[in-house]
């Protein structure tokens, strides 16, 4: 009986893992597309549209993402992030 419960216990556990780690990238991406939004308001156009256009994978994963503004209507600006850190390409 004792042997059943580790069984189950273990299983748990790796279910548990596997649904926390699809968890975090999610929570990652959001972070990094508020704090895209963020740099973009800084840069004078204020967000109305946010779209990830080129993604980066490896050691140091980074995200571009366009930023349509509000304040004109062809007006778009480009934001890469790596982390939480973002910086204003165009």
């Amino acid at each position: 009986m004792r042997r059943i419960y580790g069984q189950a216990r273990r299983a748990f556990v790796a279910v548990f893992l596997m649904v926390l780690g699809f968890q975090v990238p999610a929570a990652r991406a959001a972070e990094a597309e508020a704090e895209a939004k963020s740099t973009a308001l800084e840069a004078g156009c204020k967000p109305n549209k946010v779209e990830a256009v080129q993604r980066f994978v490896g050691n140091s994963p980074d995200l571009v993402y366009k930023i349509t503004c509000q304040n004109g209507k062809d007006l778009a600006v480009y934001v890469r992030c790596q982390g939480r850190t973002c910086v204003l390409i165009r």
